[in-house]
């Protein structure tokens, strides 16, 4: 067995291990063709090759091989927020080696790679219908710290959001108000997050409680002024920051 870094001559296996690892993760809840629609999305041949030539190196996806053989892999990614946190966004392992403990390997590499970036605090990101994804968490001591609704095709699926901080420390969702061009005032999640191009880009929400979500704001230029399309890329019109559609929820291990 060997974890190494993903190369782009990688890429095609890859594609073909997430597709194979969502349809048997989640049939049970996503239709075909909506996962078909996802890997195509998600693990297009630009869109994978670009996250693993990422030259800002916040993007990890270690492949664990078994006899020259790739099995697994994990997509994961070093985010500003108030504090440096490792996310791990995904985990899939072929089908055929599922009960092998290949995932649980993977899982501890990350960890490893994020210690020695110096983190301490990390999340994993699980659908709420993905019953073992969320039970690998659990057992490995990270706590619900909360919900939101990530759109699959035009349909909203409540995401459960874990996560494993310091001990003598408590998880709190870090919200300022923020004031738009017309005089709103705005409540960006500063622990909400996804990479972007230039910067990270935080949820927004209309209230102080984060119930009524707002968009997105982008931490380079201080803006709300942006763009998605249905693949759930969004643009940044006043800088160019670009967040693409990158999350899926970790398979069954």
């Amino acid at each position: 067995m060997e974890i190494r870094e993903a190369t782009t001559a990688d890429a095609d296996t890859l594609r073909e291990i997430a597709h194979r690892s969502l349809q048997t993760s989640y049939a049970h809840f996503l239709e075909e063709g909506t996962i078909d629609d996802a890997v195509e999305q998600w693990y297009g041949e630009e869109r994978l090759e670009e996250l693993i030539s990422d030259e800002a190196g916040d993007v990890l996806i270690p492949v664990l091989e078994v006899d020259g053989e790739i099995v697994a892999y994990a997509q994961c990614y070093l985010v500003e927020f108030p504090e440096r946190v490792g996310e791990i966004h995904w985990l899939h392992v072929d089908p055929d080696h599922r009960g092998e403990g290949y995932g649980s390997r993977l899982y501890d590499h990350v960890r490893e790679r994020f210690e020695e970036e110096g983190l301490d605090r990390f999340k994993g990101f699980v659908f709420a219908e993905n019953e073992a994804g969320n039970e690998f968490y659990e057992r490995r001591g990270f706590d619900l710290a909360y919900t939101h609704d990530q759109e699959i095709a035009g349909e909203s699926y409540v995401e459960n959001v874990w996560v494993d901080i310091p001990e003598d420390e408590q998880y709190r969702r870090a919200v300022e108000p923020h004031e738009t061009v017309d005089g709103e005032t705005i409540y960006v999640a500063y622990r909400e997050a996804s990479v972007g191009s230039k910067g990270p880009l935080h949820v927004s929400y209309l209230d102080e409680d984060l119930e009524r979500r707002y968009g997105w704001f982008c931490s380079v230029c201080e803006s709300f002024d942006n763009a998605m399309d249905p693949s759930g890329r969004v643009v940044c019109n006043q800088c160019g920051n670009v967040r693409k559609a990158t999350r899926w929820d970790a398979a069954y291990l």
